[in-house]
């Protein structure tokens, strides 16, 4: 079979992301992949339950035909067999990983497909190594609407390390296709929120979070536009969890901070709040990680993009390397300063 574009799954930072964004691109291009090394340098090595039911939801969208999707597969093939079809979706990841990044493979796919479609996710939504439930909705989802793409999302219950069980509910509308954009001056703040959620924990938690946070960002002069909201959801365990995000003119970005069993609420808010003022002090757009979530939506977008970011990571280049394997796409990176770097996506 000729027409399988082979991925080696080790490539680059050669985990999960390899194999997301290779699924969404198979399914909006209807073309065949063939992943192999997947996570071979990881722990533990191959498909884990978070990718497995990224896979599966990805087949539902396009009735793909697949072989090797099973927990510790080293190997998958992934052949679409129709395009991708919109409607409603239900998936139970079964543990805590994360709904975040299930969520990203098919939301792009889906968005395109002509009609609105529903997500119905069980598993975690605020987990180490992905973005949380809440970033997806202040930072991510933002930036995809000046891209043309409109979803919403809300979560009923929370999901944390170990038992997960969170629920994400998510509607996304069709979209005529992505739209180039500028993401290189941010302009003026025009919004900073800290979302505080806990599960299961004392009020006085939330609070201390809160304290932290306010008097970090009022050092940085940015008191007066910052707003905190404090949530207690719903959860099948406890945690507690931070985000503080910035939309700016033209820019996004968010830092995420997790707690966990002897870890204090304040340590969690000084850790969000340090990102955060490493970001401020760039003068980049978009945060590190919003950048290489975004590649994938520019390269789709039929003419030139750009972005600045503090720090080309791994995952960039990985991500850029990958669509230029499976679209007709240049990418290119330029340091503007020690704390600012350019991606260029020309897409056509």
């Amino acid at each position: 079979m000729n027409d399988i574009t082979q991925i080696d799954g080790a490539y680059g930072e050669g985990g999960g992301q390899i194999i997301r964004t290779a699924l969404s691109l198979a399914a909006i291009t209807g073309k065949a992949v063939e992943i192999t090394a997947i996570r071979s340098g990881r722990a533990k090595p191959g498909l884990q339950p978070q990718h497995l039911t990224a896979v599966q939801l990805a087949a539902d969208i396009c009735a793909a035909r697949v072989d090797g999707a099973a927990v510790g597969s080293t190997r998958l093939l992934f052949v679409p067999q129709s395009p991708v079809a919109a409607g409603e979706y239900r998936r139970d990841i079964g543990t805590a990983g994360a709904t975040a990044l299930v969520i990203q493979t098919v939301l792009i796919p889906l968005a395109l497909s002509g009609g609105v479609s529903h997500l119905h996710l069980t598993g975690g939504t605020h987990v180490t190594h992905a973005p949380s439930i809440d970033y997806l909705d202040v930072v991510y989802l933002p930036a995809l609407r000046r891209l043309g793409i409109t979803a919403e999302l809300h979560y009923p219950r929370v999901g944390f390390f170990p038992r997960g069980g969170g629920e994400v509910l998510v509607e996304i509308a069709p979209s005529p296709g992505v739209r180039p954009h500028d993401f290189t001056t941010r302009g003026r703040l025009t919004s900073l929120t800290a979302i505080i959620t806990t599960a299961e924990l004392p009020p006085h938690v939330a609070e201390r979070g809160a304290a932290t946070v306010t008097t970090a960002i009022d050092r940085l002069g940015l008191g007066r536009q910052l707003t905190v909201v404090s949530q207690e959801k719903p959860s099948s365990g406890p945690g507690a969890a931070i985000l503080l995000a910035a939309e700016c003119e033209n820019g996004h970005a968010g830092f995420i901070a997790l707690g966990e069993r002897g870890k204090p609420m304040e340590r969690v808010a000084e850790e969000a709040c340090r990102d955060f003022a490493a970001w401020w002090t760039s003068g980049a757009a978009c945060d590190a990680h919003l950048a290489d979530q975004l590649v994938l939506p520019l390269a789709l977008a039929g003419a030139e993009s750009r972005l600045t970011t503090p720090t080309c990571t791994e995952h960039l280049r990985t991500v850029i390397w990958l669509v230029e394997q499976l679209l007709p796409v240049r990418c290119r990176i330029e340091t503007l300063t020690a704390e600012e770097q350019l991606l260029t996506v020309v897409a056509s």
